[in-house]
């Protein structure tokens, strides 16, 4: 905890304040238990605790967690978030279970580095070794599907990565305390249990995986969905007042994925259906940061009101989250589509490739909600005549070529700058969307576009920089999260969207 001493985190404790959940847990050596900061338990007395950054350190530790506050459903941790990005990808691997099958060492290879350094990285950066995190955040998935989805115990066991439902049974009651059916009793757990409606067909069914994931406080869930309801490609998504939907692909399976905000708390109630559902994991991770879940808010706004520019948009529009995407190709290909024309007319033409270039979804996999496609896959495109989707030929070529880079094996899972490195020599690839597709399409937050029309006019309009390199000057104060600042920016002009400068 780099920025959080002992003292600040008791205090924080003392007064429960949810600013600080998901950032530090706490140890009682007393009880051998710990908690989130915002546990409704008697506070402990000063020298009775320790303070960890991630649920997962205070597990390597012996400590279990609790049963009342749940430390699993709290928001990600930002521990290791912006320290490094060969460790921020590291972690990002193992939430997504890339050592529940595979070892420290092929994971070391597959990030570049030798294993010895991801060791030394994860310990000095989050307290605990990589195999550690991934046992913890076994145990802790585990629990969460019990709670929080609607899954069978045998296939929550096959999914949180426990080779035998024994094992996961006798695993479970050891860390717990308890059988995992004793916890299926609360009132947490989703019901679906009613027919699929023809006239919501964004509702949960009997057959659909419910899952809930928790966003920290404050979250604006009607911001995030007006602006992907604002961008939402024809046959693709789906985006209502209250949903946002669409398909997906994982290992070869089509699913719909639906996430529908919770009135009763900060969150997005996830809704799986079809084959897709196995890599349940996998989606919620994916969905934390599409909806930017994880952001810790109190600290971006801190900094950000500082600044006389900002400090009105940020009092205005508290909860604000930088949307992210959800796969890398497909937004660098949002991103190429949208250069130099409307946010309308990227719609129009991306409604197009989806149709002509992806997957048709099962007919009854997403009947009624207008979802036909799945996006196609970089192969699909790389040799497409995609000039005749209404594209000038020189953005088809860029496109195509985009597409050709990411058929590449591996090159999806580059860290985001050596990704970026690869696209930039490309014709028609400017710094408009290379930091754009860093913004959003790699959650890096610190992007910032500084040549988008958009933000000049939003600048200008607030009495700050016209131009894109008094701006860049004067953004500098915002690090590390210009992102946010663009973000708030942008928030001024609703009717502006994103949009690629003059001259590419």
């Amino acid at each position: 905890m780099d920025t959080l001493t002992d003292d600040l985190c008791y205090q924080a404790l003392q007064t429960r304040d949810a600013r600080f959940d998901g950032r530090f847990y706490t140890a009682v050596l007393t009880t051998g238990i710990f908690c989130r900061p915002i546990c409704p338990a008697v506070t402990p007395k000063r020298g009775n605790v320790r303070f960890y950054p991630s649920a997962e350190a205070a597990m390597a530790n012996g400590f279990r967690p609790c049963l009342r506050c749940r430390p699993e459903a709290a928001p990600g941790s930002p521990a290791a978030a912006g320290v490094h990005t060969t460790l921020a990808r590291a972690v990002r691997l193992v939430e997504e279970g890339a050592l529940d099958t595979r070892s420290v060492p092929e994971l070391a290879e597959r990030l570049g580095i030798t294993d010895r350094y991801l060791r030394q990285l994860y310990k000095r950066h989050t307290g605990v070794t990589p195999q550690q995190h991934a046992q913890a955040r076994r145990l802790l998935r585990a629990r969460q599907l019990i709670v929080d989805s609607n899954l069978s115990m045998t296939e929550i066991a096959e999914i949180a990565g426990f080779r035998s439902l024994r094992r996961f049974n006798h695993t479970l009651k050891e860390t717990y305390g308890d059988a995992p059916t004793a916890y299926r009793r609360g009132p947490g757990r989703p019901a679906s249990n009613s027919r699929r409606s023809p006239d919501d067909p964004f509702k949960p069914a009997r057959d659909d995986l419910v899952l809930f994931l928790q966003a920290r406080p404050p979250f604006d869930s009607d911001a995030l969905l007006a602006f992907f309801r604002a961008r939402a490609i024809p046959g693709l998504e789906a985006v209502g007042d209250q949903y946002y939907a669409r398909a997906i692909q994982f290992t070869g399976q089509p699913g719909l994925v639906i996430c529908r905000p919770r009135a009763d708390q900060p969150g997005m109630q996830v809704i799986l259906r079809g084959p897709a559902r196995q890599a349940i994991l996998e989606v919620s991770e994916r969905i934390r940061r599409l909806f930017d879940l994880d952001a810790d808010l109190s600290t971006i706004t801190s900094l950000l009101s500082q600044d006389p520019l900002l400090r009105p948009i940020v009092t205005q529009h508290p909860g604000l989250r930088v949307p992210g995407c959800w796969d890398r190709f497909e937004f660098a290909v949002r991103a190429i589509l949208g250069q130099q024309i409307s946010v309308t007319a990227a719609r129009t033409i991306a409604g197009r490739l989806v149709a002509r270039h992806g997957t048709p979804l099962p007919e009854d996999l997403a009947a009624g909600t207008g979802i036909t496609h799945r996006f196609p896959e970089p192969a699909d495109l790389a040799a497409q005549p995609l000039d005749k989707l209404g594209l000038p030929r020189s953005r088809a070529d860029t496109l195509a070529r985009v597409a050709a880079r990411f058929a590449e094996p591996g090159f999806a899972e580059l860290d985001g700058s050596t990704l970026l490195e690869q696209l930039a020599p490309l014709r028609g690839i400017g710094p408009w969307t290379l930091n754009y597709l860093a913004l959003r399409g790699l959650s890096d937050p610190d992007a910032f576009p500084a040549s988008d029309l958009g933000i000049l006019k939003a600048s200008a309009s607030l009495g700050g920089p016209a131009n894109a390199k008094a701006l860049t000057r004067h953004a500098e104060r915002w690090r590390p999260w210009r992102a946010y600042a663009a973000q708030y920016l942008w928030a001024t002009l609703a009717d502006h969207p994103p949009r690629q400068e003059t001259t590419p």
